[in-house]
């Protein structure tokens, strides 16, 4: 099972990288410091998502292999539940035939 950051991140970064290409098309015509701010602001933007990518592509695996070894323990436990079941099951026949042989014994 891989936890898939893409349909999340994808759509940010193209946001980013289109306001960027918009504030870069309208920095060339008139770049006052108001637009340079804001062209350093969504800069800025873009590495911190860049960042935060980077960060959740590190820890996939960890997360991966977590989930893997959780599933082994349902397993694990899932086959404990059935073998005690088939405990319980075999004992009440056990109880329900010594009673039977108690009444007609």
């Amino acid at each position: 099972m891989t936890l898939d950051l893409w349909p999340i991140v994808v759509p940010i970064i193209i946001s980013v990288i289109l306001s960027l290409a918009a504030a870069a098309v309208v920095s060339r015509s008139a770049a006052s410091p108001a637009q340079q701010a804001y062209i350093a602001s969504l800069q800025g933007r873009l590495a911190v998502v860049e960042d935060e990518r980077d960060d959740a592509q590190l820890r996939l695996p960890k997360l991966e292999a977590r989930i893997v070894a959780l599933e082994e323990r349902v397993r694990e436990l899932q086959e404990h539940i059935a073998a005690k079941d088939r405990e319980i099951a075999r004992l009440y026949r056990r109880l329900e035939h010594d009673e039977e042989t108690m009444r007609h014994g």
